[in-house]
Parts: structure tokens; C-alpha cells; sequence
């Protein structure tokens, strides 16, 4: 059974949820990117994630234009992607 305060808790925790999907200004559910020469991040591979986490679907890259620019960026070896579902 639970208290009222652990209720009260788990409510305001959904409420603060619906507001950051209300609010607009940064994509919900995105972490932060780091910067590609303080992490040692290939530059095409920050491109890519943020080309893959637009906010329209129709401007998202297909799964051949993903596995292309990965082709790319390992410099023309094959890339091998493994899809699981979770």
C-alpha cells in the first residue's frame, strides 16, 4: 500500500513530465551532444545523431542513407548493423 506523500510524489513527477514535453524549447528526450573536439567524437557521427533525432519524421534519414554515411565515416569498410528490439 502506499502513503499519501509517496502518491503526491509520483504525481507532481508526471505533471513535471507533461511540462517538459509542453515546453518547446529543447527536443524532449535528447541527451546533451558533446563537442566533438573535447570528446573525441567523429564530427559525421554528431551530424548523423542529430539528422536521426529530428522532430519530423520525413526529414529523418532512411536506414540506407544511415548505413551509407557509417560506410563513409569508416572510411569505405562495410558497416554491419545488428537490430534488436528491446
Amino acid at each position: 500500500m502506499y502513503d499519501a506523500s509517496f502518491l503526491r510524489n509520483k504525481l507532481l513527477n508526471g505533471v513535471a513530465i507533461v511540462e517538459k514535453i509542453k515546453d518547446t524549447r529543447t527536443p524532449f528526450c535528447r541527451p546533451p551532444l558533446p563537442h566533438e573536439e573535447s570528446a573525441g567524437v567523429h564530427p559525421g557521427i554528431l551530424s548523423l545523431m542529430k539528422q536521426c533525432w529530428a522532430e519530423e519524421p520525413s526529414e529523418r534519414p532512411s536506414f540506407m542513407e544511415v548505413a551509407k554515411t557509417l560506410k563513409t565515416i569508416n572510411k569505405g569498410k562495410s558497416v554491419i548493423v545488428h537490430i534488436s528490439c528491446v
